[in-house]
């Protein structure tokens, strides 16, 4: 691809890379480096842990013909500058004796995946201790390897730490010939030349600034299929064309609000901020025979159940069973999973004045308070505010667990409990960015905690909760109150969770809250 820049009359390129030619000085050709504007190196532990993952996964996904032949790391954005060049194409060195230019290529985008794969390859290196080295051992020594300066201290004890890291894992994991061999040969970017800083930072404001949250599926998407199993390549393109057949923006709302919601918070994690970072937590138990954790036996088992199964009943992705909260199977199993809580509808929108989709559904009818709690819900003024959104879809995930794991059993007084747990904290204070982390942390009682290890579902319905109360931010009366709270203070009093307490002791227990 070569394309004009407009700027200084030369052309933008974009070029497939080896890593061994992205990560290495070629004689004659501009060096790699990483300029003062760019922010520090600080990729996290994790981060670096499923890179190496994934490393290895290809590595033996190829090594098998699972795999495709190579494995592509993403775009990496570089401005090509030369030393005495402005912006506007003038020569500042014009008239002056002095040597050719110095060219460089600065790094704009792909700074921090950069950095951690060199860490990897110093990592290998010093693991060659044996002399003389192999062959292999010798070719990766006398690699002219770009070394990044760091001017900032945060990303130098960054380095240091990730570097400890990558040498343990390495060591523990025994990589050789093979890891290294892919890494450099197989492994792969796309690098795009710029050589105008504008042009170079529009690049990088395109390729990161749309799209945020659906790139965490469709990563998603691109492992499973790399992990599809031999005997599940005949069936990629009905997984593909489901997964297909849903919208992105429902795929980003389901993820986003349910399944990482979920997950999450029945572990006591902060659930709000669903982002890259957290791929690694649909990544699970591969169903390869090599693997031979006990844990991977069992499930392996239970699908060749289900495929025979399913091959008697013709009921193919309808019968694997689904929790939330299960380790995530890799491969064809993932796009079944995925399908299944697609298939429950929660993350549909409410219609005013009727039902959630997912209650539609329902065999039995709602009990006549969790029918009133969910049209309110529906139909109250207010609950399209950024807050009360953010306490439905804590009040939606937890349903959505319910439901999944105990069935239509007991639902009418889960929703109840749900709705008394969650909306106390909207009754009691004005729920901003990270409220609900914060309220989930604090309240007392984590409801995703006693249900992931409820076994009945009087284990969840019989949890006690605290009394909801008007707090401090409410005390104005009720012109400061915001729109449409009166009718959830109306259900919780209906339902015998409203505590009724004079204004003393709420701004009391109100700033104790905010102590």
């Amino acid at each position: 691809m070569t394309e004009k820049t407009g700027v200084h009359d030369l052309q933008a390129q974009a070029q497939i890379l080896s890593m061994k030619a992205w990560l290495t000085h070629q004689p004659g050709q501009p060096a790699l480096h990483i300029p003062d504007y760019q922010r520090p190196y600080k990729w996290s532990l994790a981060q670096v842990q499923q890179l190496l993952l994934d490393i290895e996964q290809q590595t033996q996904a190829t090594a098998q013909e699972q795999g495709a032949s190579s494995y592509r790391m993403g775009t990496v954005v570089v401005h090509v500058e030369a030393a005495g060049v402005a912006e506007d194409g003038a020569n500042s060195r014009v008239g002056k004796s002095e040597p050719a230019l110095t060219v460089r290529r600065n790094i704009v985008d792909g700074q921090q995946r950069t950095v951690t794969l060199l860490l990897v390859l110093h990592a290998l290196r010093n693991t060659v201790t044996v002399l003389p080295p192999l062959q292999w051992q010798h070719e990766l020594l006398k690699l002219n390897l770009f070394e990044p300066q760091f001017a900032q201290a945060e990303s130098k004890r960054q380095v240091q730490a990730n570097y400890q890291v990558i040498a343990r894992h390495i060591r523990q994991a025994q990589w050789g010939q093979a890891q290294v061999q892919f890494l450099l040969e197989r492994c792969e970017v796309v690098r795009v030349e710029l050589h105008s800083l504008t042009e170079a930072f529009q690049f990088f404001d395109a390729q990161n600034g749309r799209g945020k949250a659906l790139c965490v599926h469709d990563l998603l998407k691109a492992f499973h299929l790399r992990a599809l199993r031999p005997a599940e390549l005949a069936l990629r393109g009905q997984a593909v064309q489901a997964w297909e057949r849903c919208s992105q923006d429902d795929l980003e709302r389901l993820f986003a609000r349910f399944l990482f919601q979920t997950r999450q918070r029945s572990r006591g994690r902060e659930a709000e901020f669903f982002g890259k970072r957290h791929v690694g937590l649909f990544k699970g138990i591969s169903l390869e025979r090599h693997a031979a954790a006990p844990m991977s036996r069992t499930w392996r088992m239970l699908d060749d159940a289900v495929h025979l199964l399913e091959s008697h009943t013709g009921t193919r992705g309808q019968v694997w069973p689904c929790q939330l909260d299960a380790p995530v199977v890799n491969g064809l199993r993932f796009f079944d999973w995925v399908q299944h809580y697609w298939g429950m509808g929660f993350h549909l929108k409410q219609e005013k004045d009727q039902l959630p989709p997912w209650a539609k559904k329902l065999q039995q009818p709602l009990a006549e308070e969790a029918h009133e709690i969910l049209l309110t819900l529906g139909r109250y003024a207010g609950r399209e505010r950024k807050g009360d959104s953010h306490v439905r879809a804590v009040f939606d995930a937890l349903l959505m667990y319910y439901l999944d794991k105990f069935g239509e059993q007991g639902l009418s007084q889960a929703v109840e409990l749900a709705f008394a747990w969650a909306y106390a904290r909207l009754l009691n204070r004005r729920v901003m960015v990270g409220s609900m982390d914060k309220f989930v942390s604090e309240s007392g009682v984590n409801p995703f905690a006693v249900l992931r290890d409820a076994v009945t579902p009087q284990d969840f319905l019989g949890m006690a909760l605290p009394a909801a109360f008007h707090g401090n931010s409410y005390q104005g009366g009720e012109q400061s109150r915001p729109k449409g709270l009166a009718a959830l203070e109306d259900l919780m009093r209906k339902l015998g969770y409203w505590l009724q307490t004079t204004q003393q002791d709420a701004q009391k227990q109100g700033a104790g809250e905010s102590a």
